[in-house]
């Protein structure tokens, strides 16, 4: 467990850690534009999104590698199995293949990734990765794994017995965590970084924690918990976790 709960103290902040597995694949991608209409398009960059805001996204370059430079303009075309919005906005850091990107600003472009990033569209896109048939093997107590791209992702931990010991949601840029004995807390994504292990997949997480549970936080887990399938999630663990987060 120490891998995956670890404290930070600074003199300004909380921070804690958690090692988290990740999963090879992604759907949601970004393809690059450019006003120059004499550019082929064999020739513009498609990117894997990480991880998504309504303010702006982390992605990485699929195949080869980028030109950007932080303070540049980017143009492109965020797409999800079948969803597209148009986005522009400006590079924010440049870290190898990686990229961070915030979003132009508009009252309609907003209302647009609201539709985007609906409870609703989260919901019709999750897998249940507990469930693959990929290789990739499951930490100890990782009971039930939920991932939509970039966008939501859920673990659910259980006792070395039987029982529900803990669960996180990472949603867009949000963080709720439920711990037995510990109860309810929300916090921040601060980083995200791909870990080298010989073994398996990993992410590492850093997140500032709120001073208590903030109820917005809270609301938007339980608004997608509920709409969850039971084949995703079997009904008695998706009341556990409604429970929790006080629906």
């Amino acid at each position: 467990m120490e891998r995956h709960l670890s404290l930070i103290k600074t003199d300004y902040q909380e921070l804690e850690k958690r090692v988290f597995p990740r999963f090879p694949f992604g759907f949601m991608i970004f393809k690059e534009e450019s006003k120059d209409i004499s550019i082929e398009a064999s020739s513009k960059k498609i990117f894997e999104v990480k991880d998504i805001s309504l303010s702006g996204m982390q992605m990485s370059v699929k195949d080869g590698t980028h030109n950007y430079i932080a303070g540049s303009n980017i143009l492109g075309n965020l797409q999800w199995r079948g969803l597209s919005v148009q986005v522009k906005g400006k590079i924010q850091w440049v870290r190898e293949a990686s990229i961070g990107m915030s979003f132009d600003s508009s009252i309609s472009f907003e209302e647009k990734m609201r539709n985007f990033l609906s409870f609703e569209n989260i919901v019709s896109h999750i897998k249940p990765l507990h469930k693959n048939d990929l290789t990739q093997d499951l930490p100890n107590n990782l009971k039930y794994w939920l991932k939509a791209d970039g966008v939501l992702e859920i673990f659910v931990w259980e006792h070395v017995s039987s029982g529900i010991s803990r669960f996180q949601i990472l949603m867009m840029e949000h963080f709720i965590e439920w711990e037995e004995g510990v109860g309810l807390r929300t916090g921040r994504i601060m980083t995200q970084r791909d870990l080298d292990t010989p073994l398996s997949l990993e992410d590492e997480f850093v997140f500032q924690i709120d001073e208590g549970a903030v109820e917005l936080k809270v609301e938007m887990a339980l608004g997608v918990v509920k709409k969850i399938n039971i084949d995703h999630l079997p009904l008695e663990a998706r009341e556990f976790l409604v429970y929790k987060l006080g629906g």
